[in-house]
């Protein structure tokens, strides 16, 4: 009786806990590879986004004040006044706790620390909200939908994202709020060295710029990157 109804319960939770454990196991060996082949892709797709044109190398690791980091390098050959020179470009991953969770963002700046582009690679915020970091406005009209019309090709940066291009990094990037960034406020934007906010996510932006500037100091500090002016950057 007792085997019957409790020791026999038991062995059989125990080995369909067992079988379960085993499976799991296995199965993240095999899936394993492809994730990190996934993740490695992701990071090329992203580096071509914040380093366009640019012949890129691979990834450098150095320690710099105490903390490991990791950045790539990149060159491209340029023609000034008829003469060629080939100019440097830099990228790295700057990470900041967001509203939910850590926000992964690959950052590439030119010689002089301006932004050529960032692409938001890791998020977890709230949808609606912070998750608009990655959002894409749809391009398609009411009238495209309803008469088949194809959605227009070609891979889109969120407005987030693309209002950082051309800001300098090592200077002081103001976060105001202004609403979604469009061609109408993207002038007096560049003029302040500013971004708008996420509308409800003041947090996710200032994550944002904020893993920006802390990558950009240890660029700066690991002498690839000039230091900045100390007006300027107040």
């Amino acid at each position: 009786m007792i085997f019957r109804n409790i020791i026999r319960p038991i062995l059989v939770m125990v080995a369909i806990a067992f079988a379960c454990t085993y499976a799991l196991t296995h199965i993240n060996r095999l899936t394993e590879p492809r994730i990190k082949e996934q993740a490695r892709q992701k990071r090329m797709r992203a580096l071509a986004l914040v380093l366009p044109g640019y012949t890129v190398g691979e990834e450098i690791r150095e320690t710099i004040e105490g903390r490991e980091f990791g950045y790539w390098e990149g060159v491209r050959e340029l023609e000034e006044n008829g003469v060629k020179r080939n100019a440097r470009g830099f990228a790295f991953i700057a990470t900041a706790p967001g509203y939910a969770e850590r926000i992964d963002t690959m950052v590439g700046v030119d010689e002089a620390g301006v932004i050529l582009g960032i692409s938001i690679i890791g998020q977890s915020e709230t949808p609606g909200l912070g998750a608009r970091c990655v959002e894409v406005a749809a391009t398609e009209t009411l009238w495209d939908v309803l008469s088949g019309v194809p959605e227009k090709g070609g891979e889109v940066t969120p407005w987030f994202q693309e209002q950082f291009r051309g800001l300098s990094a090592v200077s002081r990037i103001s976060i105001l709020k202004m609403g979604d960034w469009g061609p109408a406020i993207a002038g007096e934007l560049r003029e302040k060295n500013a971004i708008t906010a996420l509308t409800g996510a003041t947090i996710t932006s200032e994550a944002v710029v904020k893993s920006i500037r802390g990558g950009i100091d240890l660029l700066v500090t690991a002498g690839k990157i000039a230091p900045p002016d100390e007006e300027a950057a107040r």
